[in-house]
């Protein structure tokens, strides 16, 4: 197969946009008719109009990302890490340290993409860049990564732990067990019952009883300040903030997920961080010490309770995973542990990264006031875990305060506080819980957030970007988990959970009668991908239409030209419509192309460019369609992604509502196609796993 070179696409748009309706076989009369038809659906058509949702762009990338091998590159429509929506706009084969030029075509709604290097086991670094930027870079500035061997911390003699604290959970279970008579009881503030009670049961087994909370004296070493319980210093190193910002923000939207709770339209992100990811999981969302010191930098606190909330760690060999195989086991394991606190959180609506917390070993054993650290570093391969304990004063009634885990089974008592944490529970979540008055029969609770937490859920996710891991804290009473963002600067194993976005679809879209068009926008829909720089893919998945249809102009196709449109599908012209009416099955092709065409292109060739050379000739009425020029009503359309094109015999307007405003005027709801009307639009199969 010859490859497609941009002097024959040059040609090939040329003659399409030098054809007019005459030469197709239209004469004056049609046009006017032509016209007159799309006004009574459109409106009068901007005369800028020129129907495209696309972006077409090239820009320079060296692969000099930090990754010790890189294999290829790629320009993404989104952040790759936690977010199935990321699609390949173009990828190259590439080796560490080379420039490739690159094309793309990026839906106009996107103003922001993603460069990628990728290496040889499927790792990714990714840097933002502007569309219309010449060239992309992931080259850091020279400090940017902190060498071990050169880096100072505080002397092991200056820290020096203070005498313990309760926490919460223990100060509770001392409650529960001190009038077996009486249940312990939490205020609730949940609407409608403002200063209610309810009796829990959960911390009267006593198991929380010894669990201690420690913190440093103050004191002052080598730049790093000791103070409050926290041992901190300024941080140093640069780093891309721009594509760190992206990129949780893409992991981690505070509104408008796909499922949203509470006040706000509050992004409900449970299932996308906890359930979603095998990120872990088999540590039971706890780090991997790598031996050196382990260190944090708070990057946000989103949250007008953040000054409640304070970061505490703990440790232990990995070899208790197998001494204790349960999760009931080795939770109450852990409720032996001594935790450390790690930061005072407070408020910080502004992404950054300027203070850098340690957190040292203590060594296995027993700790006491006074106690130092045995090393700095907690040994390799401990597994490290992370508590929040909220605090609204220091009454055990409030609801508010508690301790939340990352390792689930530490939540159960937590999860069931009325007016606050219990917010959080999926609705299918059942609660009986005791009114303080034994008078007064049991209630049933249920749980308040669709898609919600279990009693035994995380309150800590996990998360890798950029060879860097994060945690995400949901403090109480939704699923956003995105109120408290701190990166792992140092100190764990970086894992990584396979990513494998799929190439970036586009949709074409003719009409096959112009002078008497319903717009529906179906009587031939083909899709178009671009499998890597030189490899685009054209694909016909529907016909609206009885006329009899061949596709036309299609650069050295040796399939897609050489039968009938229905033919592909086993039928004659006029028997069925295929692939455009609701409740009827999906259609596949019959022959063994599958309707599916690879073409070899040149490197510079855009794929907007190479799809609106193609044409449909309608040989029942003697008539050509083609992409409209500028101004004309759409006889054909490109739109981004696998798109869910109207149902039969309804106008795209109908279909999706904004795309009239965008046809009176370019620029405005250019992402028209991003609000279906979805009762009119009929379910694309290759649509289906967007959504």
């Amino acid at each position: 197969m010859k490859k497609f070179i941009l002097p024959a696409l040059t040609i090939a748009i040329s003659l399409c946009s030098c054809m007019s309706h005459d030469d197709a076989n239209y004469d004056g009369q049609d046009n006017a008719a032509i016209i007159e038809n799309a006004e009574k659906i459109f409106g009068t058509i901007d005369a800028n109009q020129d129907w495209s949702s696309i972006n077409k762009g090239s820009v320079s990338i060296i692969a000099d990302a930090d990754l010790n091998d890189i294999a290829k590159i790629q320009i993404l429509t989104e952040s790759p890490f936690g977010n199935p929506n990321a699609k390949v706009l173009n990828e190259a084969e590439t080796r560490k340290g080379e420039s490739v030029e690159m094309v793309f075509d990026a839906p106009k709604a996107c103003e922001v993409l993603f460069a990628a290097c990728v290496d040889s086991k499927g790792n990714y670094f990714v840097k933002a860049f502007n569309v219309g930027d010449k060239e992309v870079s992931f080259s850091e500035p020279a400090n940017a990564r902190m060498t071990r061997g050169g880096e100072t911390f505080p002397d092991l003699s200056a820290i020096v732990l203070s005498a313990p604290q309760n926490s919460f959970n223990a100060l509770r279970a001392a409650a529960s067990v001190a009038d077996p008579e009486k249940p312990y009881v939490v205020i609730t503030d949940q609407s409608g019952r403002k200063g209610s009670k309810r009796a829990y049961t959960d911390w009267a087994n006593g198991s929380w009883a010894n669990d201690q909370l420690w913190a440093v004296k103050d004191a002052t070493f080598n730049g790093w300040t000791i103070a409050n319980g926290e041992i901190k210093t300024t941080v140093s190193e640069k780093v891309d903030l721009a594509t760190l910002k992206w990129v949780v923000n893409y992991y981690l939207p505070k509104t408008g997920a796909e499922y949203t709770t509470g006040t706000g339209n509050k992004s409900n992100n449970w299932k996308s961080i906890v359930e979603g990811t095998n990120y872990f999981k088999q540590y039971k969302n706890h780090f991997v010490s790598n031996g050196e010191p382990l260190t944090i930098i708070p990057l946000q606190m989103n949250t007008t309770e953040g000054k409640y909330n304070t970061i505490y760690y703990y440790y232990f060999p990995k070899s208790k995973l197998t001494e204790y195989p349960t999760d009931e086991a080795l939770a109450a394991y852990i409720k032996t542990l001594p935790k450390f606190k790690a930061i005072n959180c407070k408020e910080q609506k502004d992404f950054k990264r300027d203070t850098k917390y340690l957190l040292p070993y203590y060594g296995d054993g027993a700790v006491a006031e006074g106690t130092t650290p045995t090393q700095l570093n907690i040994p390799e391969g401990y597994l490290i875990g992370f508590m929040n304990q909220k605090a609204n004063g220091e009454s055990t009634e409030e609801c508010m305060n508690g301790c939340t885990y990352g390792f689930g089974p530490l939540n159960i008592e937590n999860n069931h506080i009325i007016g606050h944490y219990f917010s959080a529970l999926s609705t299918d979540i059942k609660q009986i819980s005791n009114n303080i008055s034994r008078n007064i029969p049991q209630q049933e609770m249920f749980g308040q957030t669709p898609y919600g937490m279990t009693w035994d859920s995380p309150r800590i996710g996990i998360f890798s970007a950029n060879n860097k891991v994060f945690m995400c804290f949901e403090e109480g009473c939704d699923c956003n988990f995105s109120d408290m963002i701190i990166e792992i600067n140092s100190g764990v194993v970086v894992e990584n959970d396979p990513i494998e976005p799929e190439a970036q679809a586009y949709t074409m879209c003719f009409e096959d009668r112009l002078n008497e068009a319903d717009y529906d926008m179906n009587d031939v829909v083909l899709q178009g991908v671009r499998l890597n720089e030189d490899k685009i893919q054209i694909k016909l998945i529907a016909c609206g239409a009885y006329d009899e249809l061949w596709i036309k102009n299609l650069y050295d196709s040796k399939v897609l030209t050489k039968k009938e449109v229905h033919a592909f599908f086993g039928i004659k012209p006029g028997i069925a419509f295929i692939n455009t009416e609701k409740y009827t099955p999906w259609m596949e092709p019959t022959t063994k192309d599958k309707a599916t065409e690879i073409f070899n292109i040149d490197k510079s060739v855009n794929l907007e460019d190479f799809m609106k050379q193609i044409q449909i000739e309608n040989k029942t009425t003697g008539k050509l369609i083609e992409m409209p020029k500028q101004g004309e009503p759409p006889y054909a359309i490109i739109v981004p992604f696998n798109f869910n094109y109207p149902v039969e015999k309804c106008s795209i307007i109908n279909a999706y509502p904004l795309f009239k405003n965008w046809a009176q005027n370019r620029d405005i709801d250019t992402d028209w196609y991003n609000t279906p009307n979805n009762d009119n639009v009929y379910p694309n199969k290759y649509a289906q796993t967007e959504e």
